[in-house]
């Protein structure tokens, strides 16, 4: 009779070293295979989330800010087919029919898509197109910190699934889009901090990234970088000048965007209303799951919590203040090493923006004399930059606890992989309450033309802006690219001597 023993023996140590790949980078030929499949297995997941959770494009332009999406799109819609500059858009929706005088409003090339696309597969293939830049930005982490499949895992579903992103854009804030800028914008910090000199490429690229979000109409998320850069300079002077270098410049690049809403609304900046009502709150959005009957009462009745939703989950929350938080901070690091770990500077920006989060806080602010500062009135928004960065660390940091620790026992790998199951569960809870077609228990059907159309006329004052900040814009570039050219040249004539 044939010994099954070793049979058993080589499929269980297959299933064991399969699990650890799981947790460890990946050693071997089969194992970087098993890597790749799984990235690329999470990437079709995020492919058909964000297809079920917009409902395969089938978009309810007949409710709260999806009627000024659509109005929107329309536009675009109609300058695309007919071949004429999205300038003037005749819509009793828009506030002003100088389009590109709303700095919220998308004018990214991917735009043009609008001429083979209804409005409605237009967004969902907007979103997958941006959640794709985005899945490119995580990888750029997982290769640059050697991320094992579970450490991605959490990465990947903590970014794409948080209830900031989900809850904004089932209520129709298509603007949202430019959120998957911000791994790019995290990770160019981090090179910073790990020892890349921020030079004029550096400031190049913080720079362009923040142009990107602001063509998708993300000028929101815009203003929230720099105030993030500001407060990283400020707490770490010896950053200071290349973070105001980026800071002018991202201005200055993106002035074909920031021109013309300026000359628009100047004066005209709006009343403040609030962030998280009280810290309470803010540790609610993280762990409650609301559901969107509920979303406009108690205090949130003038609020809204899609506005202060930032679901993770219990054991979501749990990751980032134990690997984002304490693993960054730990004082016993420099006990050990003598050493601090340099990206802790990353938790000084990481307070301001979550301190300015809570209440009435940023009202001191926003009633200051300081250009577009008045713009924010939901400061609450603000909390969505630290949750990213402290997801980008806690991912990390998560792996460099793993591999510190090594091979474990089968029962505590498969232990770790129930939580991670858990947390990936409650996200995904959260995204099967808030997709767009549960919008109707939140807002009454308001049936209104959408249809938007091309009424260019002469506007001297605002084609006069537009003229100028685009010339603006181009300029800068050209500068910022012989500057980085030039540096790379003294950086690489300075290594041959």
């Amino acid at each position: 009779m044939t010994d099954k023993r070793p049979i058993l023996k080589i499929i269980q140590d297959g299933f064991s070293a399969l699990v650890e790949a799981f947790f460890l980078p990946a050693q071997g030929r089969v194992f970087a295979w098993f890597d790749r499949l799984w990235s690329a297995a999470l990437y079709l997941l995020g492919l058909l989330h964000w297809c079920y959770f917009l409902n395969w494009g089938n978009i309810p332009f007949d409710l709260h800010d999806w009627l000024d999406t659509g109005a929107y799109f329309s536009f675009l819609r109609q300058a695309a087919l007919t071949n004429q500059l999205p300038l003037h858009i005749g819509s009793a929706l828009s506030t002003t029919d100088r389009y590109l005088a709303r700095p919220d409003t998308l004018i990214s090339p991917q735009a043009y898509l609008l001429r083979f696309l209804e409005l409605g597969p237009f967004t969902l293939v907007n979103v997958l197109i941006l959640y794709s830049v985005g899945f490119v930005a995580l990888l750029l982490l997982k290769k640059r910190y050697s991320l094992a499949p579970a450490a991605f895992t959490a990465l990947f579903a903590l970014f794409n699934f948080n209830g900031h992103i989900t809850a904004h854009y089932a209520v129709g804030h298509s603007e949202w889009i430019g959120y998957f800028f911000l791994p790019f914008f995290v990770l160019l910090i981090l090179k910073a901090l790990e020892g890349e000199r921020p030079g004029w490429r550096w400031v190049l690229l913080v720079s362009l990234t923040l142009f990107a979000i602001t063509l998708q109409g993300a000028f929101h998320i815009f203003l929230w970088c720099l105030i993030f850069l500001l407060a990283w300079g400020v707490f770490s002077p010896k950053y200071l000048v290349p973070v105001l270098e980026a800071i002018a410049f991202s201005l200055l690049l993106s002035l074909f965007r920031l021109l013309p809403p300026a000359v628009e609304f100047i004066g005209g900046g709006k009343g403040f209303i609030s962030g998280f009502p009280t810290v309470t709150d803010m540790f609610a959005a993280l762990v409650v799951l609301k559901y969107p009957a509920e979303a406009l009462s108690g205090p949130f009745k003038s609020l809204g919590w899609w506005e202060v939703d930032t679901y993770v989950g219990l054991i979501g929350l749990a990751f980032l203040v134990y690997f984002g938080v304490y693993r960054t901070w730990r004082p016993g690091l420099a006990a050990r090493t003598g050493k601090q770990s340099p990206v802790r500077a990353l938790l000084a920006p990481i307070a301001v923006l979550t301190f300015l989060s809570i209440g009435k806080i940023y009202i001191l602010i926003n009633h200051l004399p300081i250009p577009l500062s008045d713009s924010e009135r939901v400061s609450s928004r603000f909390f969505i930059l630290p949750v990213v960065a402290l997801i980008i660390l806690a991912a990390f940091n998560l792996q460099e606890f793993l591999t510190e620790r090594g091979r474990r026992s089968l029962a505590e790998r498969i232990l770790s992989l129930g939580l991670l199951i858990l947390m990936g569960h409650d996200l995904l809870q959260h995204s099967r309450i808030w997709r767009v077609t549960n919008m109707y228990k939140l807002f009454s059907s308001t049936p209104a033309d959408i249809q938007s159309s091309v009424i260019n006329h002469p506007d001297p004052v605002y084609v006069t802006a537009l003229v100028a900040g685009a010339a603006g814009t181009l300029l800068t570039l050209t500068i910022l690219l012989i500057l980085s050219l030039r540096e790379q040249r003294q950086v690489k004539r300075h290594l041959e001597k």
